[in-house]
């Protein structure tokens, strides 16, 4: 566990800031001023492409009520007018040509099943009218039909591959959403961090700004009553000059790490384009636990790559199992049973057929097995190959993951003892400083010492400055290499 440190520099450096307010407040006037939880709220908001890949999610589930629809009832209703005329070559029909009309009337309901079945029932109508016949004839029959595949094509398993497959493929877009997020995330906090770092270099130059004129002055005051030399002035204006030159250089990075996270947050409109963006949070020092084990085993269950991989797994699972059903015999049952009937008019034609005196069934079994079988066997090759792969691919990610978890962990602790370092240093410089300050005052030293000496401490602020920032990030880059950067957030993809 790393240990919290009730550190005193930000202290110090709030007791200089005062020193610049005044400075840096008319630049400030317009500005946006924005939290961690502000730009991860935007970032996740208004980000293009997690907009995009959400859409996504919406055709996933589509595709699965596609796949569901195969197992629909399916209904049919058909009419049909038809008739015909033919020579008629038999002396004994009193008639040149033979005239027929038939009308039928067909209604039929089917479904496929779970198990690979087919099943279906109809009623069939026809009436039949001749020139040769007295009377029309009226014929009826109901049926029902069943199909069942006893090796090829059956069970639930295969025959519901196609869904299980495209929900493993809404699971595997949720976890890219995942990944997506976590990778834009990082951007957003790594470029907030380097905002705040950028801000508070500009104010540790500012502080030696302040130093140096404030050190000019005082030159130019014991010139004036003799105490001090023309030399001892123009070193006080050459360091003024010098950090003057810092404080742009740093503004203008400033600016371009304010682009880059404007970008981020896709803020477009040109009036909160040109806003100064003042980050109001401040890197803190968390207890952070670095146990390699617990990290290993949180990687495993919450990285999006590592689920993706596992969500394939579990596809080409589904698929190598297609492949192996279609290496078996076609051999299927079929029954099917009907009832008939027939009358002069509607009436007895359904009165017949709820009688059902006229029937008829039929059972069987029918075989069908390609020679040789190649095709599916070749199929089934193909798909344990790519099994093989995708084990292969899974224990490739998983050493990389255990290395990165391994070189996160190794960053903290030296960026935590960089930390320690830095503080330490700041306070034995500004004691340094105060020190050589006195003696200045007391004519024991020299402007360019004095120099020298605020320079040692303006170095030593901007080091513990990148100690922090290094150490916030370290924590940041360990938290991603688990996947837990959402959850650490309290960030819902789902619900953004």
């Amino acid at each position: 566990m790393i240990r919290k440190k009730n550190c005193g520099i930000t202290c110090i450096l709030v007791l200089y800031m005062s020193i610049i307010s005044a400075h840096t407040a008319a630049a400030e006037q317009k500005s946006l001023e924005l939290t961690v939880d502000d730009c991860i709220e935007k970032a996740l908001a208004f980000n293009l492409n997690l907009k995009s890949s959400r859409l996504g999610m919406q055709l996933n589930e589509l595709s699965v009520i596609q796949q569901k629809s195969a197992f629909d009832p399916s209904f049919n209703i058909s009419v049909d007018r038809g008739e015909s005329k033919s020579p008629n070559y038999a002396i004994y029909i009193p008639v040149k040509k033979i005239e027929s009309k038939s009308t039928e009337l067909n209604m039929s309901l089917g479904q496929k099943l779970s198990t690979g079945a087919n099943w279906g029932t109809g009623f069939y109508n026809t009436l039949s009218e001749s020139n040769v016949e007295a009377e029309k004839n009226y014929s009826s029959y109901f049926g029902i039909q069943f199909n069942q595949p006893l090796l090829k094509d059956f069970g639930k398993k295969v025959n519901r591959s196609g869904i299980f497959l495209a929900e493993l493929d809404g699971e595997s877009t949720l976890l890219n959403i995942e990944g997506n997020a976590i990778d834009l995330l990082n951007q957003v906090l790594n470029t907030y961090w380097g905002l705040v770092y950028s801000r508070e270099t500009l104010h540790v130059f500012e502080l030696s700004h302040a130093q140096a004129d404030s050190l000019l002055a005082y030159n130019q005051k014991s010139l004036e009553l003799g105490i001090l030399t023309e030399s001892d002035v123009l070193q006080a204006r050459s360091a003024l000059l010098a950090r003057e030159q810092d404080v742009l250089d740093q503004k203008n990075t400033i600016r371009e790490t304010e682009d880059s996270l404007k970008k981020l947050l896709n803020i477009t409109d040109d009036n909160d384009w040109n806003l100064n963006i003042i980050p109001t949070d401040f890197p803190e020092i968390p207890e952070v636990d670095l146990t390699f084990d617990k990290a290993r085993q949180e990687a495993l269950q919450y990285r999006p790559d590592y689920q993706i991989k596992l969500t394939s797994m579990k596809q080409n699972e589904i698929r190598l199992g297609v492949a192996k059903n279609s290496t078996k015999p076609d051999l299927s049952f079929n029954a099917s049973y009907r009832i008939n009937s027939s009358g002069e008019t509607v009436n007895k034609d359904l009165r017949d057929l709820s009688d059902a005196n006229a029937y008829g069934w039929n059972v069987g079994l029918s075989l069908n097995y390609p020679i040789g079988n190649r095709s599916a066997k070749a199929a089934l090759e193909q798909r344990q190959i790519n099994m093989r792969r995708a084990q292969l691919e899974l224990e490739d990610l998983e050493n990389q993951i255990l290395t990165e978890i391994r070189t996160s962990i190794g960053k903290v602790k030296v960026n935590l003892e960089k930390l320690n370092v830095a503080e330490v240093s700041v306070e034995v410089n500004e004691l340094k400083l105060k020190m050589e300050e006195e003696r200045f005052r007391n004519n024991l030293s020299t402007s360019y010492l004095v120099l020298e000496y605020q320079k040692d401490l303006a170095n030593a602020l901007s080091l513990y400055n990148k100690a922090l920032m290094d150490y916030t990030l370290a924590v940041l880059e360990f938290k991603s290499s688990k996947g837990t950067l959402l959850r650490d957030l309290n960030v819902n993809i789902v619900s953004k």
